[in-house]
């Protein structure tokens, strides 16, 4: 609200606790090298800021209350996974899909009930969710099975893995970060968010006028 525009960042790398972070590393230790290998690491590297981003703009519209988002880049990489495991059904082993799906649904319920022991805002994971299915989709490489035989004299199919152009993510990062830095104009931040600011200035003019 005063300009510091740098707080949609820096919280992406805070955390609530231990039990917070270790929930956060055991999450991104189980989706990013799936992710990392599906979309490279690129492309993975812009997934995990635009989530993080993402989750503190939710934030910041949703409550005036200071929040921590070391999570929120982690929910933005299991939705780009999501995303990758719909476009590519018809060629990915299904077992594991499954299983990590219900990773998914337990680090989900994990984050919930710790929420309501720390500055963590449960709306802003719905947030990174959903930019990195969007982003996901926009992104996704498409597995193919081309026929071998050709050439080797065997008949075969052969899984052809294409990864994504990285002008494309660029492209498309840059989009998403302006349009969500248009809602700035167009959105209203939490009522009490000013009252919160005008008080933290308050302090500071009272400060410097005792101290100099």
């Amino acid at each position: 609200m005063v300009g510091e525009w740098w707080r949609l960042v820096t919280p992406m790398f805070l955390h609530a606790g231990i039990f917070h972070m270790a929930v956060s590393c055991w999450a991104l230790l189980t989706f990013g090298p799936q992710v990392c290998k599906g979309y490279g690491s690129f492309t993975f590297f812009l997934i995990y800021i635009l989530g993080g981003v993402a989750c503190n703009f939710i934030s910041f519209l949703h409550t005036p209350d200071p929040t921590v988002g070391g999570t929120g880049p982690v929910f933005a990489i299991i939705g780009a996974w999501l995303m990758y495991q719909i476009q590519n059904k018809d060629v990915i082993a299904s077992d594991a899909s499954e299983n990590l799906f219900h990773k998914a649904v337990i680090m989900t319920a994990l984050i919930f009930i710790l929420s309501h022991f720390g500055p963590i805002d449960e709306w802003s994971h719905f947030g990174a969710a959903f930019s990195g299915m969007a982003y996901g989709f926009l992104t996704s490489p498409i597995l193919q099975l081309n026929d071998s035989s050709s050439g080797t004299g065997q008949e075969g199919l052969k899984l052809v893995r294409k990864y994504g152009d990285s002008c494309k993510s660029v492209f498309i990062f840059t989009i998403f970060i302006i349009v969500l830095s248009s809602f700035l104009f167009f959105m209203e931040p939490p009522p009490n968010a000013l009252a919160s600011v005008n008080a933290a200035a308050v302090d500071a003019l009272e400060y410097i006028l005792i101290f100099g």
